[in-house]
């Protein structure tokens, strides 16, 4: 496609996402721009520019079907920063992440994992927004979007299975907050043979921090947040420093 063009038809997706949000009562009142970064691996970001927004996309991503969606959802991360949302606090992550650093002795790898978990935790509940704005199309694209995220066995490591767990626990409680998932459908197979090959414990596991991010509230005051994302960030360090299949031998 002409850079021009694309540009354009970029533009033409994030005021049709803009005007989408603001019929459905959601405004954004931010400046808010969008550009393409070729080198970037994941779908895209929003970042702060000063009292503006900039929306990042990845170039593969342009060709997705997804693409509205994504702008949708980057725009609802931007509504709940303006709202000074405390799910959208880098302060107050960072303080929790630091207490449990001094109190556990965090690795890396726990730390980045413990970051896409509460990344999971903010993406839930931004995208109550973008639920509420999408028609039955997109609805339906969704549910394909997150069938696709599901793992479907462990890896062996029990730093990167409990990720993954969180990660299914994620996709599945997107859709069983909005009423959208069935119990017949390839996702809950794929998700039940990943639970059964880790262990009986797992499963418990899983419940527990499914559980969680379906009923996790946008509106919890910064206390309550807090305390609900240690819970979370606890129970997650506590899988990924057991192993269920030793657990089944004791």
């Amino acid at each position: 496609m002409h850079a021009a063009r694309a540009d354009r038809s970029l533009e033409n997706t994030l005021e049709w996402a803009i005007d989408r949000m603001k019929f459905k009562g959601f405004i954004v009142t931010s400046q808010v721009s969008l550009s393409v970064d070729s080198q970037l691996s994941i779908m895209g970001y929003a970042r702060k520019e000063g009292d503006a927004h900039r929306i990042v996309i990845s170039e593969w991503a342009l060709d997705s079907e997804m693409l509205g969606g994504l702008v949708l959802h980057e725009l609802a991360h931007i509504y709940f920063t303006e709202r000074g949302a405390h799910s959208h606090d880098g302060d107050l992550l960072e303080k929790t992440l630091q207490e449990l650093k001094n109190r556990e002795g965090l690795r890396a790898k726990e730390t980045e994992y413990l970051i896409d978990a509460f990344n999971h935790l903010q993406n839930i509940l931004v995208d109550d927004i973008v639920f509420a704005v999408m028609e039955d199309k997109e609805l339906n694209m969704a549910k394909r979007f997150f069938s696709e995220w599901v793992s479907d066995r462990p890896s062996g490591d029990p730093v990167l299975d409990a990720a993954l767990l969180t990660r299914n626990a994620f996709a599945v409680a997107s859709l069983k907050r909005r009423n959208l998932f069935a119990k017949d459908e390839d996702m809950y197979y794929r998700n039940k043979g990943f639970l059964s090959s880790l262990g009986q414990r797992a499963e418990q596991d899983f419940e527990w921090v499914e559980g969680f991010l379906e009923r996790s509230k946008p509106d919890w005051g910064r206390e309550e947040f807090r305390g609900a994302i240690e819970a979370y960030f606890d129970r997650i360090l506590s899988l990924m420093r057991s192993s269920s299949k030793l657990d089944d031998l004791r």
